[in-house]
């Protein structure tokens, strides 16, 4: 079993300012990527967006992060040095007005560009968060389809959906042990604030 990270970038600071009350709903993890990967996880957990201004984000839900290119560029290349890592890649795009055929084309675009320039980490997902179909397909020109399987177990698919569901903190503390010691007949397990026991 593979430890992964859900939402491995939520703990940047949103890029809005209004949004910037209410990221304790959004953040999923407190710890930055090198922390993380020092604390044992191995697959990392990254949702991006592309606004109808053209511009990349790194996003979870109504929430955008404050990075750049070049953050995400740094943050994959010192992965790819590793050469032990699974990036799994959503499209963050859950709503009608965010998934257009210029998002789904440049979601697709930038796939690509990551897949060539670090070919030491193992890349899934491509899916989106609209729809579930895929925008982007990892495994194309493989001899071999390798899609690793994922547990999530944290606040956002737990059942009741209760209050931890806004505050994903709260999950991770009461649950987090349990589920570490548990673990999954799943290739990954994902889970929230890597960083609580």
């Amino acid at each position: 079993m593979v430890l992964g990270s859900h939402n491995s970038w939520s703990y940047l600071r949103p890029a809005k300012w209004y949004k910037r009350p209410f990221a304790f709903m959004a953040r999923c993890q407190r710890v930055d990527i090198r922390t993380q990967y020092e604390m044992g996880v191995r697959c990392f957990d990254l949702r991006l967006r592309v606004n109808n201004d053209g511009n990349l984000y790194i996003a979870h839900g109504l929430c955008e992060y404050q990075y750049t290119i070049q953050g995400i560029s740094s943050d994959l290349n010192w992965l790819d040095q590793k050469g032990d890592c699974y990036v799994r890649v959503l499209h963050e795009a859950r709503y009608k007005w965010q998934y257009t055929e210029a998002s789904r084309g440049s979601f697709g675009y930038i796939c690509a560009i990551m897949v060539k320039e670090f070919p030491n980490i193992r890349f899934f997902g491509g899916q989106n968060l609209y729809n579930w179909e895929l925008d982007f397909n990892f495994q194309e020109g493989k001899e071999e389809v390798d899609e690793p399987t994922v547990d999530e177990k944290h606040a956002s698919v737990s059942k009741p959906r209760l209050l931890d569901d806004w505050w994903p903190w709260l999950y991770a503390w009461v649950h987090n042990e349990a589920i570490k010691i548990t673990g999954t007949d799943k290739d990954i397990l994902l889970v929230d604030y890597i960083d609580m026991p």
